[in-house]
């Protein structure tokens, strides 16, 4: 396992195996590290750590990844299960929803916990012990932006969740936590205050004294409760006005408002260009998934990568028959598929083209993300060289006589991304 990790280090730096070898061996001491500050929190900056220290960091994240079977949270696996068991939650007799989140997660989980639970589990070398020893022993929190952090926050996770199943496993439905957003489902009724105090126990036990929940995101519904609803993970459950109905499932408002707001610039481009084209084809690509074989931003290694809000919101679809019942889902997600467009030319005064309006009462842009239907660039199984060239075309003004697949491709999810 070692040997294929010193080779992965070697093909990512341009380094030869016995290099890396060395500089491991060099038992490098990370300083301290500069931070900056990245959409409202502190975050590692990166381009101030050396070559070699981010050899040896990137070393510890994969032994740790590898050698601690980290399997880190995936929210399309999350949001599958939840979904098998939201549409059926209402035939319990009773039930707890209890979803709840950490104030400064990474930055409150303490270091020196995440060293114990390596230690118990994992058998190092006595220098690889000893790195890993004085590194989390020195540091007073893991800052976000570097892979060790995200690895040995997860570590440390990994136990929370399991003595979280394990203390309500009795009435335990379903358990999920996706960093540091959490969700609790019980087949009884539990004061809120009850799991509360529990959770805070476990906290304090599996990740430190630091860390506290978040009580203004924290939400707590009953069997019995109504006109109430749970926003986990950008997705939102609806309960309405009985205490047996079924819950409508949609997308959370914060995220509703992100997509009108694309709606609205994208037809408030088209007042200024007046290219039906090209609106044409930003709405299209709106409501369609973009599938695409490329590289990361960083990451030279080439991948399957799948973008949009039809991936984002792909549980929705089986609640959505037909295009035309939407009866399972919420309200204000029904106006993000089947008035949003329409609004927004209100809203910048302009008359819908007649191939928009058309498109609109054939229902095609919601069509395209009920359906599933994408736009894929492959080369070999996707568009054709020519097809995307035409379809680059269209967002870009630029001369692409000359431009090869990949750079066609590069510059077309520039311009819709």
């Amino acid at each position: 396992m070692r040997k294929k990790i010193i080779i992965e280090l070697a093909d990512d730096y341009g380094k030869e195996e016995y290099e890396v070898i060395d500089i491991l061996e060099e038992n490098i001491e990370i300083p301290p590290f500069r931070t900056r500050i990245s959409k409202d929190r502190t975050v590692i900056d990166k381009s101030h750590i050396k070559l070699e220290e981010q050899i040896v960091l990137d070393y510890y994240k994969l032994l740790l990844n590898r050698y601690c079977n980290i399997r880190f949270p995936n929210r399309s696996y999350i949001m599958t299960e939840l979904m098998n068991i939201m549409p059926y939650l209402h035939k319990y007799n009773a039930y707890t929803i209890y979803k709840f989140d950490f104030k400064d997660f990474f930055y409150n989980i303490c270091p020196k916990k995440s060293f114990n639970y390596i230690y118990d589990s994992v058998s190092l070398k006595t220098s690889e012990h000893s790195f890993l020893k004085n590194y989390t022993y020195e540091i007073e929190a893991l800052v976000p932006g570097i892979g060790l952090h995200n690895s040995l926050v997860e570590i440390s996770g990994y136990y929370f969740d399991l003595e979280v199943k394990k203390t309500f496993k009795e009435g335990l439905l379903y358990y999920a936590r996706y960093v540091d957003d959490c969700i609790l489902i019980l087949d009884e009724k539990l004061p809120e205050k009850l799991i509360e105090d529990t959770i805070i126990k476990l906290l304090k036990k599996c990740l430190g004294n630091k860390l506290k929940i978040n009580l203004d995101k924290t939400q707590c519904i009953h069997s019995d409760s109504i006109n109430v609803g749970v926003d986990y993970l950008g997705y939102y459950f609806e309960k309405c006005q009985s205490a047996k109905s079924q819950f409508k499932f949609g997308i959370a408002k914060k995220k509703l408002d992100k997509y009108v707001e694309q709606i609205n610039n994208i037809v408030f481009e088209f007042k200024t260009t007046h290219d039906v084209e090209l609106l044409s084809f930003r709405l299209d690509i709106f409501f369609k998934r973009i599938v695409y074989y490329g590289t990361r931003k960083k990451n030279k290694k080439y991948r399957w990568q799948v973008r949009g809000l039809s991936d984002s919101y792909k549980e929705l679809k089986r609640f959505m028959k037909n295009n035309n019942d939407y009866s399972n889902i919420t309200r204000d997600t029904t106006k993000l598929f089947g008035q949003s467009i329409e609004l927004c030319f209100i809203k910048n005064d302009v008359i819908i083209p007649a191939k928009i309006n058309n498109q609109l009462k054939n229902r095609k842009y919601s069509s395209s993300f009920i359906n599933n239907r994408a736009l894929l660039i492959h080369k070999k199984i996707g568009l054709s060289h020519s097809n995307l060239k035409k379809i680059t075309s269209i967002v870009s003004e630029d001369n692409l006589e000359n431009y090869n697949y990949i750079e066609l491709a590069n510059k077309l999810l520039s311009r819709i991304m």
